[in-house]
């Protein structure tokens, strides 16, 4: 016949070696997208109809059977913290 040992629940559970914590992430930049209808051109768009929401874009897309668009708004800053130049991108406003 063979035993069997039994074993709370926190023997289980404990661990002797420290927590690894997580690192802080840096917030990303909140980037505000834009949705638009457009008729295109040769080789050119122009932007005609802005939506509110994807959602509207897509059922508009779907009832002309026509291509949305989606627009992102970005700004390059130099940061010189490292005594070199170093080019990042940063959201801009929604509206600029």
């Amino acid at each position: 016949m063979s035993t069997a040992t039994v074993n709370t629940l926190a023997e289980l559970v404990r661990n002797d070696k420290p927590r690894r914590t997580r690192r802080t992430q840096e917030k990303p930049d909140t980037v505000t997208t834009r949705f638009f209808m457009g008729d295109s051109g040769e080789g050119s768009i122009s932007l005609t109809q802005e939506f509110a929401s994807e959602v509207e874009a897509q059922l508009e897309s779907l009832k002309l059977n026509r291509p949305y668009y989606t627009l992102e708004s970005w700004r390059a800053v130099a940061d010189l913290s490292n005594g070199s130049i170093a080019v990042q991108k940063r959201a801009a406003s929604s509206r600029t």
